[in-house]
């Protein structure tokens, strides 16, 4: 793309006619030198060319913003170009994350080049809208309640429970309503979601970054699901106006600074994607949300992963643990220690999910346990291909039973009757 858009015949040099960078053997190939375009004779607008930033404003040190690119820097014949946006050292320098300059990341924004995407989005939205239960949620501490009194299995388990590394990173900052005091893993293992999650069912477990990595995997196991995906949380703080908001925090027990969270997926059950479409609808999102981080204190998540868990799984029966008040939301039961009231009832949750309707046919969210979806929803989203074996395998299976039926037609019958079919 770089040399098609240039207005002069370019050839590149020989390897030797590269200058040699210092703790580099001279002769290096092109496209492994640092900078490739930065040698005598080379075209004025192949020297510091670099990228802009996203839509509407410029990258670390640009000059101007805008979709396409923008000059990195300018050539001096005495070194190398000045490398502008250069985001890992712009983090160094003032705390602002990488991240932040990645465009078109919100919601709202991701879909405007996409316009089939964007109107799935709608549709499933709308339906996702009509058919969600009115927010129940439930005071109570997991560690003494019987989750079994809930009265019902569910279809979606979303755990965020209280590591260890959410008490470090917040020490001294936690909000006197929220109790951050850690679990251990053996407190984890002992709550029996394995007797709530009804099969198939997929649970979501947010493990931060440190330790939960591993235990999360051993919880899942323990709980009855085998994990499928990872979905990962890049925390940007674009929104923090002054240095010391965007001051970075060191952490001792990392050699890196983590700017990121991790969710782990289970699946309990089996569900194929080209035959169970009444129940999910696969490749719609993506595993990375990037998202604001929350005030430092705050062990707040994204509220971007209810959208896809809802887009992803069509079961309508979405339960949440270790929940606080902003966890509360329209088409989930969301229990918690650290949640000021309650409004849940066993008979009246489970009456919304009688009988086997779903929508169009229900219009709202009385009746059913699944989503239902739209002749148009199916028409726009993605769909796994049928694979070639199935292909031959229904091919021949057909071709089986026509020679079988042909046969039988013509097959001579007892004594004073017709052919046997």
């Amino acid at each position: 793309t770089l040399f098609r858009s240039m207005d002069v015949p370019f050839m590149l040099p020989p390897w030797d006619a590269f200058p040699p960078m210092p703790g580099m053997p001279p002769g290096m190939p092109p496209m492994m030198h640092p900078f490739p375009f930065d040698f005598p004779g080379a075209p004025h607008a192949m020297r510091g060319r670099g990228r802009g930033g996203g839509r509407g404003r410029g990258g670390p040190g640009a000059g101007a913003g805008g979709r396409g690119r923008g000059r990195g820097g300018s050539h001096s014949e005495a070194g190398p170009v000045e490398v502008k946006n250069n985001y890992c050292q712009h983090f160094v320098d003032t705390g602002l994350r990488p991240q932040n300059f990645i465009r078109d990341h919100e919601p709202n924004d991701r879909f405007e080049e996409y316009p089939k995407l964007k109107e799935l989005m709608k549709l499933k939205k709308e339906v996702i809208r009509k058919r969600a239960t009115p927010p129940m949620y439930l005071h109570t501490d997991l560690k003494t309640f019987d989750l079994q009194s809930l009265g019902m299995r569910f279809d979606v388990i979303l755990v965020d429970p209280p590591w260890e590394e959410y008490a470090r990173r917040v020490s001294g900052f936690a909000h006197s309503n929220f109790d951050l005091t850690p679990w251990t893993l053996e407190e984890m293992m002992n709550l029996r979601i394995d007797l709530i999650a009804d099969t198939p069912s997929f649970c979501f477990l947010w493990v931060g970054t440190a330790e939960g990595l591993d235990q999360g995997r051993h919880l899942l196991r323990k709980w009855g699901f085998r994990r499928c995906e990872d979905i990962c949380w890049l925390k940007t703080n674009a929104k923090r106006q002054d240095s010391s908001s965007a001051m970075i925090v060191p952490d001792e027990s990392s050699i890196l600074h983590h700017t990121k969270e991790h969710c782990l997926m289970g699946i309990r059950g089996t569900v194929r994607r080209s035959t169970d479409g009444h129940f999910i609808h696969a490749n719609i999102d993506t595993d990375i949300i990037v998202g604001e981080e929350p005030p430092y204190g705050s062990t707040e998540k994204p509220t971007e992963l209810y959208d896809l868990i809802e887009h992803f799984c069509l079961g309508r029966r979405r339960l949440e643990l270790f929940g606080e008040d902003h966890n509360i939301r329209p088409g989930w039961l969301t229990i918690g220690k650290s949640i000021s009231s309650s409004n849940f009832s066993a008979d009246t949750y489970s009456k919304w999910f009688e009988g086997d309707v779903r929508y169009p046919d229900a219009p709202s969210y009385e009746g059913g346990k699944l989503l239902g979806t739209l002749p148009e929803i199916e028409n726009l989203r993605p769909k796994s291909p049928t694979r070639t074996n199935q292909i031959t395998e229904d091919s021949t299976s057909s071709n089986a039973t026509a020679a079988t039926a042909a046969s039988t037609s013509t097959a001579p019958g007892p004594a004073g009757m017709g052919p046997t079919v």
